[in-house]
């Protein structure tokens, strides 16, 4: 463990995880079983088991998780709200497709403490250099697959592991590697062995190639010779002599190359695998684009069916498609609206066996995530099936949740001649849709006059958009029908 993770492990919060608690896991209102939760001495893998498991039990990396939500934030911790105080539950929110995790502690104390613990166990792992990223990427790996648990890894094992990694390779050549790594003739890697045959296999000879002809030794670097490949290779141009050094000090794994201002070829592939050897030019990361224009001069990054997480039939409807969506950056949501059995307006993908949320929940969710990756305006794109008197529930909940940040007026009070610019609505929720014709009341003062599907077509084609970059999401949005009223 290195400095900063013994430190870690001196924090109280830590300690609780480490110790270890009895935590509820929630599936349902029906499903809510005990598990032991703790995090183990790497201080980088939860492990969990139930009580009459046996020896059974599962684990995952703090490398997986993404965030931890406190109190009611998935629509399981909602259901149960009644049975389970805020105070007592979060939510694991993990990468990629792998679903959250919802757990409910005994006391308040004990839930506290594993949020704030997980939370600084994710900023450590965020903010692990590119060489520390690339050994707990690999270590984890490893310990998936070490299905025995006794931290040795055979070559048949190693084997599977490398397909499961996506790993191409030469069997002969692969083992030849492995032989050099098994230092003990054991015939089995352990973990550190493991990391020194991933590295040897997976060397690239083109880079290696790029190396030796701009080291004078064939061995490392010099801060001079790393800044003619930035010069030469990447166009850095002036800035490549600063920048050379900069490197050295942020890749470079060797002390010792530090102190002699050069740069190994571990360093050297470390940072081209880093964010600063992209091809992307790294001032196209930020924003350079101008955003005064009127709002229709830009594509959209939008969701369609946004509700969903799976297929459209018979899937799953979660507020976290909302938030997914929107801490992608994206600026448009769609929210299929239909009268709710009990007054209060659903959510889901109507006629289908797609599951439904509360129309209400989904708001709250917009008005939590929706400036989380950008300041720029969030349209809340509504498909209408409800009657009048939902219709009304709906205005009411749309106003009293969004507030502020709901535009109901015209800027300035004037009536504008072009739409107003991303930059003038940062901050502000617009609401677009169609009311029911022939109703009266309910969202009047907030949804946009009807229009049949002949004129949309053809203002759609009249429309002239146009960006540097395409939308995430296709999306053409009706600007006509908001242009000039109240939106």
């Amino acid at each position: 463990m290195d400095p900063e993770g013994s430190r870690i492990q001196d924090d109280p919060h830590i300690k609780v995880m480490m110790a270890g608690s009895t935590l509820r896991k929630v599936k349902s209102r029906s499903w809510k079983k005990q598990r032991h939760f703790r995090l183990l001495e790497d201080g980088m893998t939860i492990w969990y088991k139930s009580r009459w498991a046996g020896m059974g039990h599962s684990t995952f990396s703090v490398t997986e998780m993404e965030a931890v939500r406190e109190g009611h934030q998935s629509e399981v911790l909602l259901s149960t709200a009644e049975e389970f105080p805020a105070d007592l539950c979060f939510t694991l929110v993990f990468h990629g497709r792998q679903g959250n995790l919802d757990l409910v502690a005994e006391t308040p104390e004990e839930a506290k403490a594993w949020i704030q613990g997980v939370r600084k166990l994710i900023h450590k792992a965020q903010n692990m250099d590119e060489k520390e990223r690339l050994d707990q990427w690999v270590w984890d790996w490893f310990k998936k697959a070490d299905k025995n648990k006794d931290g040795k890894m055979t070559f048949k094992e190693v084997r599977k592991l490398l397909k499961m990694m996506n790993v191409e390779m030469n069997e002969d050549h692969a083992f030849h590697l492995f032989t050099m790594a098994d230092k003990s003739d054991s015939g089995s890697l352990e973990i550190e062995q493991f990391v020194y045959f991933y590295k040897m296999l997976t060397q690239r000879d083109e880079v290696w190639k790029v190396f030796q002809d701009y080291s004078g030794d064939g061995e490392k670097l010099m801060s001079e010779e790393l800044e003619n490949f930035l010069s030469m290779e990447q166009q850095e141009g002036e800035k490549s002599s600063q920048h050379a050094q900069e490197l050295i000090n942020r890749y470079e794994p060797s002390e010792s190359a530090k102190k002699q201002g050069a740069m190994s070829l571990d360093g050297f592939q470390i940072y081209l695998c880093s964010q600063e050897g992209s091809i992307f030019k790294p001032e196209l990361r930020e924003l350079h684009q101008d955003m005064s224009q009127p709002l229709s001069h830009y594509f959209i990054s939008s969701s369609h069916n946004t509700y969903l997480l799976e297929d459209q039939l018979r899937g799953q409807s979660s507020l976290e498609a909302y938030i997914q969506a929107l801490k992608r950056g994206c600026r448009c949501v769609e929210v299929d609206c239909w009268d709710g059995s009990d007054g209060e307006p659903v959510v889901y993908h109507g006629h289908t066996l797609t599951s439904k949320i509360l129309f209400r929940d989904v708001i709250s969710t917009l008005k939590e995530y929706a400036f989380k990756a950008s300041d720029f305006p969030v349209i809340l794109s509504l498909e209408n099936h409800c009657c009048v008197e939902q219709q009304t529930i709906m205005a009411k909940h749309i106003r009293v949740i969004c507030g502020d940040t709901l535009l109901t007026t015209l800027l300035n009070g004037q009536v504008p001649q072009q739409l107003p610019s991303p930059q003038e609505l940062k901050g502000k929720i617009l609401l677009k849709a169609k009311k029911i014709s022939g109703t009266e009341g309910s969202l009047d003062e907030t949804l946009t006059d009807d229009i049949s599907d002949e004129e949309e077509m053809t203002n759609h084609e009249a429309e002239s958009l146009s960006a540097e970059e395409p939308p995430a999401w296709d999306f053409e949005p009706r600007w006509e029908e908001i242009q000039g009223q109240t939106v």
